[in-house]
Parts: C-alpha cells; structure tokens; sequence
C-alpha cells in the first residue's frame, strides 16, 4: 500500500473520530441538568398541591420509589427533566424526607 494511502486513511479516521466525539457532546449539552425548574415543581407537588402530595407520601411511604413516584404527578413536559436531573431529585427529595427507593 503506498504512503499516501495510509496517511489519507489515518487523516479519514481521525476526522470521523472527531466528528462522532463532537456530536456526544452535543448530545451530551442538550441532555444537561436544569434543576431549578424541577425543583419548583416538585415543591408544587409537596407544598401547594394537597392532593397531589397526599398521594405522594401515601405512596412513598408503603414503599414506592421517590422519584418515579413525582414522574407520575408532574405533568408530561416534567418528566423527561426529572430524568435528566435524576440525580438531583434524588438528593433534593432525600434532603426533604423521602430517600431514594432502594
């Protein structure tokens, strides 16, 4: 195989990896940890919704898992957040009371 070959090879190969490592940081950007609105809501769900909250500490309380628990009661656009921010909601609902479902 000519040097040249091989040198254009090398150069395909480090351009594609480069390309692939750029689009997982985009991707990885895009899916980043807005807790602030998450936060809000799940102090909605706690503190100004009666029922919303009763039901949560029902159901935390017989053994459900914290978080999928909130996913339930927040409304659609929350959820995919709450996923995102996973970690944070736990560590938030943990600090209000209700630790992580083990």
């Amino acid at each position: 195989m000519p040097r040249y070959d091989v040198l254009r090879l090398l150069l395909s190969g480090i351009l594609i990896t480069g390309a692939l490592i750029g689009s997982d940081v985009d991707r990885a950007a895009s899916a980043s940890c807005d807790f602030a609105p998450v936060k809000q809501q799940i102090d909605i769900v706690l503190d100004r919704d009666a029922e919303r909250g009763a039901k949560f500490r029902s159901e935390v309380a017989s053994g459900s898992d914290s978080i999928a628990t909130m996913e339930t009661l927040v409304p659609a656009e929350m959820r995919e957040k709450i996923d995102v921010c996973r970690y944070d909601v736990a560590e938030y609902l943990t600090k209000r009371g209700f630790p992580p479902f083990h």
